[in-house]
């Protein structure tokens, strides 16, 4: 679950980092914009992470700081997303998941793919963003999930981890 929710923060930072500078075409070259930072929180809506397998869906909502060298007017951003995935304690989620991101501007941006969470940290991996500012484009994702906290261990072990929070890590265009 940890997991699940940093990544819906990387992935809305990711897109604060390189969608504005390269709309409607994929690029190898570097983002121009970028976001300091971020928080976020992720929820299992109908059940919790334990230790059996079970797909649930998680809804992340988070807040982008400090952006920078983007279009006018974004200095930041929120997002929510929503993660619907096979999960258990040992691998926290994997499925597809949607990131939807308002930016400080007013425009928004919507991304989408798969997102297999392990254990491992970092989780990297590419997201689509399929509407919005940035449309065709791909932001390939980088979060560091805080993993066997105290909370993470006795919920697995107990009544399962229905909740937790994150941070950004890094994002780059693609």
């Amino acid at each position: 679950m940890l997991l699940l929710g940093k990544f819906t923060l990387t992935a809305a930072v990711s897109a604060a980092f390189l969608i504005p500078f390269f709309p409607d075409t994929a690029s190898a070259l570097p983002p121009a914009g970028t976001c300091a930072g971020g928080d976020f929180r992720w929820t299992a809506v109908d059940g919790a992470i334990d230790m059996s397998p079970n797909t649930l869906t998680f809804t992340s909502v988070g807040v982008l700081r400090d952006c920078s060298g983007g279009p006018e007017g974004i200095t930041g951003g929120t997002f929510t997303g929503t993660h619907i995935a096979t999960s258990d304690c040992m691998h926290p989620a994997d499925g597809p998941i949607t990131v939807d991101v308002l930016w400080s501007n007013g425009e928004t941006s919507r991304l989408w793919g798969q997102w297999p969470v392990t254990m491992q940290q970092p989780t990297v991996g590419p997201l689509a963003v399929v509407a919005g500012l940035g449309q065709g484009s791909t932001v390939r994702i980088t979060a560091d999930y805080e993993m066997m906290t105290p909370e993470m261990i006795g919920g697995c072990l107990g009544p399962g981890l229905r909740t937790g929070v994150g941070r950004l890590s890094a994002a780059t265009f693609q």
